[in-house]
């Protein structure tokens, strides 16, 4: 059986993945078997094999399926007009929070295995290339000509970096009892870079 194509999938291949992908951000790639998988999908075990060739099969399709959505998202929002850095900054700060938000379990799952050789092939969320995305129209819209390509580099990283740190923090308050909170909020993050742009 070869890989499933990640655009047209069934309901039941959906539900699959879907159950895949939220228990990898619970405990982790490993820890997923298909077993658990299987009791998530509410299917029976032998139905994930008759969909997927194996546990890895499973997740790289879940994976492209995200990555291809992600990469559509990221084209649609920068190829628009933006007025200057500061609505370039305050409109991608909210479109990136969103983005983790909606994409959640593939961002967290990515984090959980970083430096796991064995799913470094499956694991190719895109947030190099929201970077990426970012630092261009950053650079097409700054007035500042005195920064250099690695300090815009830079800042784009810090500022996807804290967003993501925002959503890690959200995520872990809703699994856990743990009361505290970051007292940082994404408009705390937007007006930190903007002063570093502007």
């Amino acid at each position: 059986m070869e890989n499933v194509n990640e655009e047209a999938v069934t309901n039941t291949q959906q539900r699959i993945i879907d159950a895949a992908l939220d228990l990898v951000s619970h405990v982790g790639y490993k820890s997923t078997t298909t077993k658990m998988i299987a009791q998530k999908a509410e299917v029976n075990e032998t139905t994930i094999f008759k969909n997927f060739q194996s546990k890895q099969v499973l997740m790289d399709t879940a994976f492209k399926q995200h990555t291809k959505q992600i990469t559509k998202e990221v084209d649609e929002f920068f190829s628009q007009s933006f007025n200057n850095t500061t609505d370039l900054m305050k409109q991608s700060g909210q479109f990136i929070a969103k983005i983790f938000d909606k994409h959640r379990q593939i961002v967290i799952g990515t984090i959980k295995e970083v430096g796991n050789e064995q799913t470094k092939t499956i694991f190719t969320y895109r947030q190099e290339y929201i970077q990426q995305k970012l630092c261009n129209k950053l650079k097409d819209c700054s007035n500042d000509r005195s920064l250099t390509d690695q300090q815009y580099e830079t800042i784009v990283f810090i500022f996807n970096s804290a967003i993501m740190s925002l959503l890690v923090d959200k995520a872990r308050k809703e699994y856990s009892d743990d009361e505290q909170s970051m007292t940082i909020q994404l408009d705390d993050v937007i007006e930190l870079i903007l002063k570093t742009v502007n």
